[in-house]
């Protein structure tokens, strides 16, 4: 009882919540920007505790995503889309073994076909956090586009003591954007290795940005504060 009355107060709060996301994308300072336009039909490979600074970043670009289908998903789906994202459904994970995974997927590869951008959380959703799946590599595999890993930095932040280190940029903040190499994959590559290529270059530019949140054994007050 308690759980759907605190998921009813959270569905009655989403419209307050997706209008201070946006607002708070209004207020970041970006010192280091890339062109989402200039690049078109690609795959962003992100994070997913980075999904959030990415997703400021990217608003009103029309940027296709795939959000989960669990009920948390739901206030992801919904913040995204007033964000002016377009929200597939689904996850990478259960694409090959799952009937909405599978549509999903198949929405994302048509998406990328047309020269639709896609951004990918490739540890979620569940993790573990900083390993990639094989999702992007799939995603990419059968669409011919190259693979982009790409991690928003932030001077000033907040990093939670979840699974995937969720960080949320503060107001005012200055913020980077880090774009990596790009990674074609063809039909005779190896995906374990393709993918191996994508986590390597996702943890190499991560680790140019101060918020990478690799240290393990963060005391509380030093994730509340921001340190990594």
């Amino acid at each position: 009882m308690k759980k759907k009355l605190l998921w009813f107060v959270i569905r009655l709060s989403l419209p307050l919540l997706a209008f201070l996301v946006r607002l708070l994308g209004r207020t970041i300072r970006w010192e280091r920007r890339y062109d989402f336009e200039r690049d078109r039909g690609k795959i962003y490979a992100i994070w997913h505790g980075n999904a959030l600074g990415i997703a400021l970043f990217g608003m009103d670009r029309g940027i296709y995503t795939m959000v989960s289908r669990f009920r948390d998903g739901d206030v992801a789906s919904y913040i995204l889309e007033k964000l002016g994202y377009k929200v597939v459904r689904g996850s990478s994970e259960e694409g090959k073994t799952h009937k909405g995974g599978r549509v999903a997927l198949l929405k994302l590869i048509q998406a990328v076909k047309e020269g639709n951008n896609v951004a990918i959380t490739v540890d979620g959703p569940k993790g573990p956090a900083f390993e990639v799946k094989e999702g992007v590599v799939f995603l990419a595999q059968k669409t011919k586009a190259c693979i982009l890993p790409a991690y928003a930095d932030f001077d000033r932040f907040i990093l939670l003591n979840t699974w995937d280190r969720f960080l949320i940029p503060l107001p005012f903040t200055k913020g980077r954007i880090f774009v990596g190499n790009p990674i074609c994959v063809s039909e005779e590559d190896s995906v374990e290795e393709k993918v191996k290529e994508v986590e390597e270059e996702l943890l190499r530019i991560s680790s140019v940005g101060k918020t990478f949140p690799l240290r393990k054994g963060l005391s509380q007050r030093e994730v509340f504060q921001g340190k990594c």
